[in-house]
């Protein structure tokens, strides 16, 4: 049975959870494979029984949202709200409750495994997306050998974009492969996602190191395929906060003041040369100096936002193309972008001034929670320091990749992103990775004589 501590009151298998928990991030996570292989009716119907099925372990497992964050019912809460006074009405009552739905699922997960088994869940799912993109790209550059497009699609003979293709049969022609979720920035991410799992998995000794090294140099190639600069600013910023984190870890609490100070000064430092550099480094990676007509996009977003500054235009999420406000505003070489390419200034829009501060403390509170898990020197019932957990580590590598990315991209606002982040916003706050009791559904840990990699030795006081 799961461990489901402190909210336990019912009983569910664990294989069920587990299984549950892989197979939602594995479906969320390929992104347009299902509606453009399924037609948008098949996906909705397996997105459905996805939601039937976590509500049938939800019903059994009968958590409470006593522990659960605040802040993103309050986000959630106001998003519903703004129907009131919402520009589009008729898309953002169903656009909140699949929000809603989503949200959801997060909680069933997060109540129903441990800690470990959201780590395995997470792995299985990206490393199941990395190997059916190279499988896919493969079909489809050595038999079909020409660009596919979507299964409810018929361009006939037109000359169409090479975004609105599935696949443009580019895995051996040195050009950006895009796998199952069909976008190349998207894999990318699945691509980081898998190697921070599975590297926090080699650390914990649950994968051996052989396997592990092989899912890693597959997730490098994907990566490397992709071209995506958004995700490798993403990865660099992930490793070094991973460096920082432990940096700070080994540091006594009552000494971490003078180490903080440090870190706020070359914080701003950073910050202001990024902010001076990112024209340059932009065109250098071959995007513009607008990040590939980012630039052009926000002013026009910020063009709406001055509208209706407090309120907003009413939640939406991704953008509906029926809808004339959105769908004409940003172009670019034949192809209507739906979202704003940043979340923050998407939520503002949508949702006001009120709204972006309410979206604002809950991923600041997500953050402080995954960074506390991360840092925080546990102690047992005799008041001795436990060992490093290399586990803690995984809230807060994941969350920031996700917020990196967010800069870029809206996706933090639905599909994967939003379930994953809600995922461990709703898990951090029910129970910190150090404060969790060990359960028997964790399952055999390499003996950590044995485990080659050394983050997962006991710590000495």
């Amino acid at each position: 049975m799961t461990n489901t501590w402190p909210l336990a009151r019912g009983t569910v298998p664990e294989r069920e959870a587990f299984a549950f928990a892989a197979t939602t991030l594995g479906v969320v996570f390929a992104g347009d494979a299902v509606p453009n292989t399924l037609t948008w009716v098949g996906a909705g119907i397996v997105w459905a029984a996805l939601a039937v099925w976590g509500a049938t372990i939800v019903v059994r497992a009968k958590p409470t949202i006593a522990r659960t964050p605040r802040s993103l019912w309050l986000f959630l809460g106001w998003c519903l709200l703004s129907l009131l006074w919402s520009h589009w009405r008729f898309a953002t009552l169903p656009s909140i409750v699949v929000q809603v739905i989503c949200a959801g699922v997060a909680f069933t997960v997060a109540s129903t495994l441990t800690w470990r088994r959201i780590l395995d869940a997470t792995s299985l799912a990206m490393r199941w997306v990395l190997m059916l993109s190279l499988v896919f790209e493969a079909f489809v550059a050595v038999v079909v050998r020409h660009p596919i497009a979507p299964v409810w699609t018929d361009y006939g003979d037109r000359k169409i974009p090479d975004a609105f293709y599935f696949s443009r049969a580019e895995l051996f022609t040195g050009g950006r492969i895009q796998g199952l979720p069909g976008n190349a920035n998207l894999l990318a991410m699945v691509a980081l996602l898998a190697a921070i799992a599975v590297a926090v998995q080699w650390a914990e000794g649950r994968i051996r190191r052989a396997r592990a090294i092989g899912w890693l140099v597959v997730a490098a190639v994907v990566f490397l395929l992709t071209s995506s600069s958004t995700v490798a600013v993403a990865a660099v910023v992930v490793v070094v906060v991973l460096f920082v984190a432990r940096w700070i870890r080994a540091t006594p609490t009552e000494q971490r003041t003078p180490r903080y100070l440090l870190l706020a000064a070359g914080a701003v430092v950073v910050g202001a040369v990024g902010a001076l550099a990112v024209g340059p480094v932009s065109e250098m990676l071959g995007k513009g100096t607008d990040a590939t007509g980012r630039g052009e996009i926000w002013a026009k977003v910020l063009g709406l936002v001055d509208q209706h500054p407090v309120l907003g235009w009413g939640w939406i999420g991704y953008w509906w193309p029926s809808i004339p406000t959105l769908a004409d505003l940003a172009h670019r070489k034949g192809v209507t972008y739906l979202q704003a390419h940043d979340a923050y200034l998407d939520v503002w829009m949508q949702t006001g001034i009120i709204g972006l501060v309410l979206f604002a403390v809950y991923v600041l509170t997500t953050l402080q929670r995954g960074w506390s898990g991360a840092t925080r020197i546990g102690y047992d019932a005799r008041l001795e320091q436990r060992t490093f957990d290399p586990v803690s580590l995984f809230p807060l590598l994941v969350v920031v990749a996700l917020l990196v990315q967010s800069v870029a991209e809206s996706r933090l606002l639905y599909q994967g992103n939003w379930i994953l982040f809600a995922l461990i916003a709703i898990k951090s706050r029910i129970v910190l990775v150090g404060d969790e009791p060990v359960s028997v559904g964790d399952g055999p840990r390499t003996p950590p004589a044995r485990r080659e990699f050394r983050w997962a030795a006991p710590e000495r006081s």
